[in-house]
C-alpha cells in the first residue's frame, strides 16, 4: 500500500502549535534575522529566511483555521436560534389553539350546567381551581392603601430632583402622581389579596374561585 504523503511543514506547524506559541516562535526567528543581518552586511541565512516564511505560512494558516471554526460555530449557533425560534412558535400556537379550546368547552359546559361530558375513552370535566383568582374591575376604584406607585425617569433627573428637596422631607410626599407616564398607579395585588381573604370588601375588587377543564 503506498505511503500516505507527509504534510507541508506550514501545515504541521499550524496543526500542532497554538497561535501563542507560532507568534513566539516568530518573535524568536525576527530577533534571529535582525541579529544575522547585522552581522553578515544585511545577508539573512538561506535556512533562516526558510524558517521566517514557514513560520509565517503557519501562523496564516493557524489565523485562518481559528477564524473559520468561529465561523462555523456563528453558522450553528444561527441555525440553532432559528430551529428554537420556530419550535416556539409552534409550540405557542399549540398552547393557545388549546386554550381557546378548553375556553369553548367551559363556557359550553358552565352555561348547560354540564361538571361532565363522557365519551368512549375520554371524560371531560370541569373541576374548581385550587385558589381563588383576583378579579378588578377598576384600579382607580381600588382604595389608595391597595395600591402601589412605579416610577421611571432619568438617573440624572433623579439626582438634579434630589438635590432639590430639602432633607427633611421624604421625597416630598412620595412624589405626586401625574398624568404624564412619570408616575404609573398598579394595584398591590399581595396586599389586596390578603384584605379580601379575611373578609375585608373592597371596592372595586374580590376573590373569585374559577374553574378549569380536565381532562381524564
Amino acid at each position: 500500500m503506498a505511503s500516505q504523503a507527509p504534510l507541508p511543514l506550514q501545515q504541521t506547524l499550524a496543526s500542532e502549535m497554538t497561535l501563542f506559541e507560532l507568534d513566539e516562535s516568530l518573535s524568536i526567528l525576527m530577533e534571529s534575522a535582525t541579529d544575522e543581518a547585522a552581522n553578515n552586511n544585511g545577508e539573512i541565512p538561506e535556512e533562516l529566511r526558510q524558517a521566517l516564511l514557514d513560520y509565517c505560512e503557519a501562523f496564516g494558516a493557524k489565523v485562518d483555521n481559528i477564524a473559520n471554526y468561529i465561523k462555523s460555530q456563528e453558522f450553528d449557533a444561527r441555525n440553532a436560534k432559528a430551529e428554537i425560534d420556530r419550535l416556539q412558535s409552534r409550540q405557542a400556537a399549540a398552547e393557545n389553539k388549546v386554550e381557546r379550546l378548553k375556553g369553548l368547552l367551559k363556557y359550553f359546559m358552565e352555561t348547560r350546567g354540564l361538571l361532565r361530558m363522557k365519551g368512549r375513552l375520554n371524560t371531560i370535566s370541569l373541576r374548581k381551581n385550587s385558589q381563588d383568582s383576583l378579579i378588578v374591575d377598576s384600579v382607580d376604584r381600588i382604595p389608595s392603601e391597595y395600591c402601589r406607585v412605579s416610577i421611571t425617569f432619568p438617573v440624572p433627573e433623579l439626582e438634579e430632583l434630589l438635590r432639590y428637596l430639602p432633607e427633611e422631607h421624604s421625597l416630598r410626599a412620595r412624589l405626586t402622581p401625574n398624568h404624564d407616564g412619570f408616575v404609573r398607579r398598579e394595584v398591590d395585588n399581595a396586599k389586596l389579596r390578603t384584605a379580601l381573604a379575611s373578609s375585608m370588601p373592597v371596592p372595586g375588587a374580590e376573590l373569585r374561585r374559577g374553574q378549569h377543564v380536565r381532562l381524564t
